[in-house]
């Protein structure tokens, strides 16, 4: 199944198209001379500027920017369909050819296609760090091949998206250079080199492949053939073998081992789809909360022990990014509705509320009652480029590429956001979603009529008069300058975690609800790794506990205004059949819990709103009951 082209597709709904200007803005800031101040330097050309901090001025230094990369490269794409004639898109194609030119410079005067930002450890060896995890030298390393390939991907998106003036070729000499140092490699030294993260370095190898299989079979092969020297197929099967297998392992090293392996995968049969579906189910549906994010201080925990890991360090925002991508890959190949299901939940709940209300992206998403989500400084001058800035550039720059599909014909809307496919003919296709008024509308402007299937999701109230039962998708077709209305309402959802009964949440159709719970202590953060940090204060109506953490290592607080006592006469189990008359409707998405009492025993009414919308405040999503 093929997803339309970004340039193919409009998003009308205000709060995306909020969420973009800010990521644009962004990119637009952007000084190019710093972005290849760090190439500029391991090449040994002058640079009259330095490189950005932080992250960008280390040994990880080229990561973030190869994010910008691919994040420019998308944006380019989205506006020449969207906005043609722009001033931003003419900047942004400037921008990506300065950047493009700057970079073959850098190539033309190392000799070998190399590339690299990182700090420079010996002028006389730019290589050191892919040396010395070989063992063949001395150095420091960090993550030399994960901040490679982002750079590596960064091209690839440039030559595909943006077809800038020599991406491609920049992106083949990058990529020889690969292929040059890993046909070398035996066993031993693979085992060495792929115990330290390495990104998606066989997904980008792959990619090329197919890429150029048609244009040159011999020059694919050798990138195929590189490609597999970074797949682990028995780790792969390891990690799935038994059960608790993956407690403790990094989540953002771990997502994209199953990625990259699944790229190059030639039949839907194949070894790399299967293991790739049981890894996405383990994940899924043992390790993730009701927003779609994964984990706690950046691992998998022990199998299925949510509410044991609920802190101020869940949800690394990096991981979503890759858990949608492995989602979309196995929705294209399989027609499985329920990776579709996981990306609506984690775009409208752990992505949207992942930008800042003035801009910045998160790192981590708290999922312990009483946090809040810390944003990265909006203007690139003070940022500390995490990954989850560059993955954050990224997820803003694409969302269109997560709405509609096309075969044979037959268009489907996998997503209800409200936007417009503008179709190969120049025919539009037209969705506007009304959440508050349960209002969907499709509409066909152009020549044709259109085949159309609409999933249909599960949280719908009346799903059962739009489709018969068991039905995943609604079927139809829509003629020219017809409008098509399907009148829908959504279920109040009770959320649970696996590891304790006694805790309860609540979601509304796509949005996951918390409780508002203002902003007291708040600006206060402790480190949580280099240059990472995280709310040091937990608060909950007033009472409040404080949790320093170090790397790998998080405390879990309870306090006891976390905790309500259920309505008189209900228990946990007759409360979950009858929750939705404790629940009034205020309208606008906002909600009332009556009927419990907090811990002294005293009535409260909690007020229960769009998860989405928390930036500025602490809230809760899970709530303990007794």
């Amino acid at each position: 199944m093929k997803r339309a082209a970004l340039k193919q597709v409009r998003i009308q709904d205000p709060l995306w198209i909020e969420a973009m200007n800010k990521n644009f803005k962004f990119l637009f800031e952007m000084d190019d001379e710093r972005v290849l101040s760090g190439f500029r330097k391991t090449a040994k050309i002058p640079t009259e500027k330095e490189p950005y901090g932080f992250w960008e001025n280390s040994l990880i230094a080229g990561h973030a920017v190869g994010h910008y990369f691919s994040a420019l490269a998308m944006a380019i794409d989205v506006l020449s369909g969207n906005d043609p004639d722009s001033e931003l898109l003419t900047v942004f194609k400037q921008k990506a050819d300065t950047i493009v030119r700057g970079l073959r410079e850098c190539q033309k005067s190392l000799g070998n296609g190399f590339l690299s930002a990182a700090t420079i450890q010996d002028p006389d060896n730019v290589e050191i760090q892919f040396d010395a995890l070989e063992g063949k030298a001395q150095a420091q390393t960090w993550v030399p091949w994960y901040a490679f390939h982002k750079v590596l991907q960064g091209l690839i998106d440039l030559w595909k998206y943006s077809h800038t003036d020599g991406a491609k070729e920049a992106a083949l000499a990058l990529a020889d250079w690969v292929v040059a140092r890993v046909s070398k490699w035996d066993d031993e030294m693979k085992r060495k080199v792929l115990s330290v993260e390495y990104g998606g370095m066989n997904d980008s190898l792959y990619q090329l492949w197919r890429l150029l299989k048609e244009e040159d079979l011999k020059k694919a092969e050798t990138y195929k053939q590189a490609a597999a020297k970074f797949d682990e197929p028995e780790l792969y099967r390891e990690l799935l073998g038994f059960r608790n297998r993956l407690r403790g392992v990094h989540a953002n090293a771990t997502i994209p081992k199953f990625i990259g392996y699944l790229q190059g995968f030639e039949e839907p049969t194949d070894e790399k789809v299967i293991l790739a579906e049981k890894f996405w189910d383990l994940v899924v549906l043992r390790h993730t909360y009701a927003t779609g994010g994964i984990g706690d201080m950046e691992h998998i925990f022990e199998d299925g022990m949510l509410d044991a890991s609920r802190t101020q360090c869940n949800a690394e925002s990096c991981c979503c990014y890759n858990m949608m991508k492995l989602s979309q890959m196995l929705f294209e190949i399989t027609g499985e509705r329920k990776y579709l299901d996981y990306i609506e939940k984690a775009l409208w709940n752990a992505k949207l509320g992942s930008v800042g209300p003035s801009g910045g992206y998160t790192y981590f998403n708290p999922m312990g009652t009483g946090y809040y989500r810390l944003y990265s400084p909006s203007e690139p001058s003070k940022n500390p480029f995490w990954c989850c800035v560059g993955t954050g550039l990224e997820d803003f720059s694409k969302i269109g590429d997560q709405i509609f599909y096309e075969e044979d014909g037959m268009v489907t809307i996998a997503q209800w956001i409200s936007s417009e496919l503008v179709c190969e003919n120049g025919d539009k296709i037209d969705i506007r979603v009304d959440y508050k008024n349960g209002k969907l509308s499709l509409s066909v402007v152009g020549k044709e009529a259109k085949k159309i299937r609409l999933r249909v999701p599960d949280w719908l109230g009346n799903k059962d008069a739009i489709v018969s039962e068991n039905e995943d998708y609604k079927c139809f077709s829509i003629g020219v300058n017809e409008t098509k209305t399907i009148g829908f309402t959504m279920k109040l959802q009770m959320l649970s975690l696996s590891d304790n009964a006694n805790v309860i949440g609540f979601s509304y159709g796509p949005f996951v609800l918390c409780v508002p719970l203002g902003n007291e202590k708040w600006g206060i953060s402790t480190g949580a790794g280099i240059d990472v940090y995280a709310p040091a204060w937990k608060n909950v109506f007033g009472a409040s506990v404080k949790s320093d953490i170090t790397y790998g290592k998080t405390n879990k607080a309870i306090l006891d205004r976390e905790f309500l006592k259920l309505p008189k006469d209900e228990t946990i189990e007759s409360f979950r059949s009858n929750f939705e008359s404790y629940i009034q409707k205020n309208g606008d998405l906002s909600f009332t819990l009556e009927g419990f009492s907090d811990y002294e025993g005293k009535p409260v009414a909690l007020e229960l709103v769009p998860y989405y919308g928390m930036g500025n405040e602490r809230y809760g999503i899970y709530w303990y009951v007794e």
